[in-house]
């Protein structure tokens, strides 16, 4: 599924933090800060918040994230 470049790179950023060495909690956090804090600034919606964009994300989260570990599994069985 085709989607916006921005919003794939919030979702990656998302998808990093979640799965990053606990030592760099810190900087993938910063990372998609940035990204959601530039996306809501480039929205121009007072309402629009890092929070609520997380949360209308979701569910594309939740695709990307199946998407990312059925690749990473599809990879390894061709390791063996």
């Amino acid at each position: 599924m085709a989607r916006n470049p921005e919003l794939e790179a919030i979702l990656l950023a998302r998808y990093e933090l979640e799965t990053c060495d606990p030592r760099r909690k810190t900087e993938h956090r910063a990372k998609l800060d940035a990204l959601l804090e530039a996306a809501v600034a480039k929205s121009g919606s007072r309402s629009l918040t890092r929070r609520t964009l997380i949360e209308i994300t979701a569910e594309a989260y939740q695709e990307f994230k199946l998407a990312r570990k059925k690749a990473e599994r599809s990879c390894l069985s061709r390791v063996r």
